[in-house]
């Protein structure tokens, strides 16, 4: 199966205190890979370099290699990386409280409405086309398999939605690959996280590959195709889901 995604030798060292060495694994279309290890093994600071973060630049940058579809790529930016087709969820929300579901989903790619006045006066009169906008944001629901009410403003929103929602927002790219989750079901509900769960396995059939961030050892188990297990910012194995026990991963954590 070829690889959408190869980390090569990853090294990170924060003004001389090295958190991240020699890391390599592939991730391949529609598989879910199991990212795992205690606090500050260095889970978070990997899928950082991946995504291009500020921190990551103002430190000195990283080393080795990231392949994007078996070319290698240094992205300046998040905005790099989510033009490849690479989106993240991080731990904490980055939704706008006042705004509709549907309007943080699109937020800086809305759907404009022309009339005769933008020819006279140019395109900046442009006006919001909001049936277009739900009908994007609907189908972008519709893949993850949930009800969520587009309409409804994220500060009326269980918690479990506001989630849905950020994970919404990186699917209605029209190009996204790759979703990073990093602990997404860390404020879920057992049965809220058993609907992520099960959203996460119809992307993987569409195609789109995942890395899964989680403490919750029964959930890795559950979904990923493949774990790596990182330690004190190195990789100790990788293996695969199937036959493999929370005891086994804990005790390679």
């Amino acid at each position: 199966m070829n690889a959408i995604l190869s980390l090569r030798g990853i090294g990170k060292q924060f003004y001389g205190n090295r958190v991240l060495s020699d890391v390599s694994f592939d991730v391949s279309a529609g598989q879910i890979v199991g990212l795992v290890g205690e606090n500050g093994a260095g889970k978070s600071t990997l899928m950082k370099i991946l995504f291009s973060m500020p921190e990551i630049h103002e430190t000195g940058g990283y080393e080795g290699s990231i392949l994007w579809n078996g070319k290698e790529v240094r992205f300046k930016s998040p905005f790099d990386a989510l033009d490849a087709g690479i989106g993240m969820v991080h731990q904490e929300f980055s939704l706008i409280p006042g705004f509709t579901a549907t309007e943080n989903i699109l937020l800086n790619r809305e759907s404009l409405r022309k009339s005769f006045l933008t020819d006279i006066f140019s395109q900046r009169i442009r006006t919001l086309d909001r049936e277009a906008m739900e009908e994007r944001s609907k189908k972008a629901i519709g893949r993850l398999g949930v009800a969520l009410d587009p309409a409804m403003l994220i500060k009326e929103m269980p918690v479990g939605h506001k989630q849905f929602t950020e994970i919404a927002r990186e699917l209605c790219r029209d190009n996204v690959k790759l979703i990073v989750l990093d602990e997404p079901t860390a404020v879920l509900t057992e049965s809220e996280a058993e609907v992520l769960l099960s959203s996460l396995r119809l992307l993987s059939a569409e195609g789109i590959a995942v890395i899964f961030i989680s403490h919750r050892l029964h959930e890795i188990v559950e979904l990923c195709d493949r774990i790596v297990v990182l330690r004190d910012g190195r990789k100790i194995e990788e293996l695969p889901a199937a036959n493999c026990s929370v005891k086994t991963i804990a005790s390679l954590m």
